[in-house]
This record gives C-alpha cells, structure tokens and sequence, in this order.
C-alpha cells in the first residue's frame, strides 16, 4: 500500500450517493469516507488506517459513493465494496458488454444493477452475491431502505439482506402483476393482484398470504 505523498494529486471525495461521474463534494461525514486519485481508490474509516485499492492501467472511476459502513466504487471494469469493519475492499468483475444501470448504497450493504446480472454486497462480510438474469428479464424496479432491497423483474422478485446470503428469489406467475412495494429498515411488503408477500432481512425467506377474491 502507498500512501498519499505531499505533491499535488488530483483527489475527489464523496459523502452520501454520488450518481454522476465523480466530482468534488462536500457534505456530512459519515462512518466511512470514500476518496480517489490517480491510480487508487483511497477508503478512510471513522477510525483506524485508510484503506487503499490500485486501479489498473487505464481504470476509471464511473462512481463512487458511502453510506454508514459500506463504500462504493463502479469503475470501468470492476464493482469495488468497501466494508468498515473488515477494513477491506472486495472485487466483482464485470463481464464483456456488462453495463451498471443503477444501483443502492445502503449503510450495511448494496446493490448494484447491470444490464445481465444483480450483484449484492454485504458490508459485515465483506462479501459479494450475483444472481444472473435471464435474456429476456429487466429489472422494472429496485428498492432499498435499511438493512434490505427487493428488485422486481416481470418473472421475479430477487430480495438481498444485510445479514442472510445471497439473493431470495420468488417466482412471479405470468398474469401476476405487483402493484405496491412498502418497506421498512428491516422488511419489504409486496402486493401483487394475486396475494401478499413478506420478505424480512433476518429470516431470509419470502412468506406469502393468498388474496380471498
């Protein structure tokens, strides 16, 4: 690892969501800070050393954001997460032709979007999940508050928590249409013109109660 030398260096910081192209910023500290120069990607924790990632030749940063724990960087070839409390940075590659359409930065985790995959980061394992979609199946929605996020496909509801792995899946029926999506930090609701489903960030799995009309 290098650290930061005294010469002049191109540095840009974030606090908060970022969705644009990488800029100055300024606003409220939080428990993680997420910083870049020239060839790295720099993570200060509230406390404790900063963390640093190099970036290869020709890497660029796409975005970068932090939430409470979890950092985030999207660069031109890789998904970067940053956890606090493992003091660590975690790839996930992007595949050929693989384009970020959006993404969630929550205090505990996130969720990233592409045009092929859904990946998930879980920030106390320093870990990431990917569930591939189908050819033939967008994301129409994506939703995250707290320590959980539901993204909605026209086959499938794919729930990610903070603290069970991986990605929930539950299968859409071909006339079922979603017609709501409520949250809390630590539960989704879904209401579908079928029946009712129940997702909850420590349990793990989807519970359903069928509509009596």
């Amino acid at each position: 690892m290098i650290f930061v030398t005294a010469r002049p260096l191109l540095l840009w910081i974030v606090i908060g969501h970022i969705h644009a192209a990488p800029a100055f910023s300024e606003g409220l500290f939080t428990d993680v800070l997420i910083t870049v120069t020239k060839d790295k990607v720099i993570a200060v924790p509230a406390s404790g050393s900063i963390v640093e990632e190099g970036l290869g030749v020709n890497e660029k940063i796409i975005v970068m954001a932090a939430h409470g724990q979890a950092g985030f960087a999207q660069t031109s070839s890789r998904l970067l997460g940053f956890s606090s409390g493992l003091r660590r940075w975690t790839e996930v590659r992007l595949g050929i032709e693989e384009q970020v359409e959006r993404h969630q930065v929550l205090p505990r985790m996130l969720v990233v979007q592409t045009n092929r995959r859904i990946h998930g980061f879980q920030e106390s394992r320093g870990h990431w999940f990917t569930e591939t979609l189908g050819p033939n199946e967008p994301v129409k929605q994506l939703h995250g508050r707290g320590h959980v996020a539901v993204a909605i496909t026209p086959e499938r509801a794919l729930a990610f928590s903070a603290f069970v792995g991986g990605f929930v899946p539950v299968r859409l029926s071909t006339y079922e249409q979603v017609q709501s999506v409520d949250q809390t930090n630590d539960a989704i609701l879904l209401r579908t013109t079928a029946r009712q489903l129940t997702f909850r960030s420590q349990v793990g799995v989807w519970t359903e109660m069928r509509l009596g009309y």
